[in-house]
């Protein structure tokens, strides 16, 4: 009985986001409901299309950002590693 009193939870928790949502961008933009849900997928499409944008963005930062310093580590190991000045024999 659990799972089915989160489950109907988690689903009035998303109709009532859904519900503001639509709310507050009928009032923003003077819409009907009606339109403002039928334009939902097209709106979810775009902003899926922004973060996944943003994502990569972040994630070649990131992989820049972590080839900068592993040079960086690399030119420290190589400067501070003992120097054999001595004549193998």
């Amino acid at each position: 009985m659990r799972l089915w009193g989160t489950l109907l939870f988690g689903t009035a928790l998303a109709g009532a986001g859904l519900a503001r949502y639509v709310r507050d961008r009928s009032q923003t933009t003077g819409q009907s409901y009606l339109t403002v849900l039928r334009q939902l997928p097209s709106e979810a499409r775009r902003g899926y299309g922004e973060v996944r944008r943003r994502a990569q963005l972040a994630v070649g930062d990131g992989l820049q950002a972590a080839r900068d310093r592993d040079t960086r580590v690399d030119r420290a190991l190589t400067s501070a590693a003992p120097h054999d000045t001595a004549p193998a024999s």
